[in-house]
């Protein structure tokens, strides 16, 4: 019985910490600024889906089942990048940030690895899904396009994966560290 009343009292004499003003404003700047981003990255990939569909339908693409095959690739794995991303932003606000300090500390971080998730797999399988559509497209171009644009298309298109990637990696970068400051600094 002694036990318990000790571990009661330890219970109501521990010291609680209480996040500042200036702190608490600091770490909704920062999820806001996530989410942000992820909300523009969505409004990208949703730009792309429609200019995909339009070309699909102004190319006639839907007579070739080869063509379908690659643009349903394409577009297929951008439905999925934006499934993941409005998730993503569905955990990020369920996170209560006026809850006691380990519970958040623990929320923050499930949503932290849940983006590393997303951004050290589905994203670069998404990315993969993307080009191999992209590529069995490409023998339909070269056998409609003429030579030049072919090759125009053709190297403008990794030139564009390249930097793509690039930037997804460093948007990935940043954001993960920001998480991870939030997670140190609670």
């Amino acid at each position: 019985m002694n036990n318990f009343e000790d571990l009661q009292n330890k219970w109501q004499n521990q010291t609680t910490i209480s996040a500042t003003e200036d702190g608490f404003q600091s770490l909704l700047k920062s999820v806001k600024s996530i989410e942000q981003k992820q909300r523009t990255g969505n409004i990208v990939l949703t730009i792309t889906i429609i200019i995909l569909v339009m070309f699909l339908l102004y190319v006639s693409g839907y007579k070739s089942a080869t063509f379908m095959l690659g643009i349903g690739l394409m577009i297929c794995s951008l439905v999925v990048r934006i499934a993941v991303e409005l998730y993503s932003l569905k955990k990020l606000r369920t996170i209560n940030f006026s809850k006691e300090s380990n519970t958040f500390r623990n929320d923050l971080t499930n949503y932290y690895n849940f983006r590393k998730y997303t951004h050290y797999l589905v994203t670069p399988l998404a990315i993969g899904v993307y080009t191999v559509g992209f590529i069995i497209l490409l023998p339909l171009f070269k056998a409609t396009l003429s030579p030049g644009f072919y090759l125009y298309i053709l190297c403008s298109s990794v030139v564009f994966l390249m930097l793509f990637s690039v930037f997804l990696y460093k948007q990935a970068k940043s954001e993960l560290l920001k998480l991870k400051q939030l997670q140190i600094e609670d």
